[in-house]
């Protein structure tokens, strides 16, 4: 494996990390969705003024559903690549992905919903 510079290797890194998110947000509808979701976190956020570490923890915690959604997609497109075949194990795997998203996302709700009724 060739060594580079630090700077050369933080920024073909970068550029490897945009690239990810580019083709994510093209290909995969639920990462547009996320996306758009956190384009209005923002905007609220930006409105009511919460103190720095509130807005920090509502933001990492919807940045953690966009991370685990690439990992999603990327273990997706690994398991499609090994078997195009409908295969129980396979759909398992890919069940399970999806849990684990969707359980980050009922985390964000209980943390949106326990701010915005107290």
């Amino acid at each position: 494996m060739k060594k580079y510079r630090i700077w050369t290797r933080l920024y073909r890194a970068s550029c490897n990390s945009l690239d990810g998110l580019a083709r994510a947000f093209k290909g995969e509808q639920a990462f547009q969705l996320e996306t758009i979701v956190l384009v209005v976190l923002l905007i609220v956020l930006s409105t009511i003024r919460l103190p720095a570490f509130q807005s920090i923890l509502f933001v990492g915690a919807w940045l953690s559903v966009m991370a685990l959604e690439l990992v999603n997609s990327a273990v997706e497109q690994a398991f499609d690549l090994i078997c195009k075949d409908f295969n129980l194990k396979i759909k398992a795997g890919k069940d399970m992905l999806s849990a684990a998203v969707c359980l980050l996302i009922l985390f964000n709700v209980l943390l949106w919903g326990t701010f915005l009724l107290s």
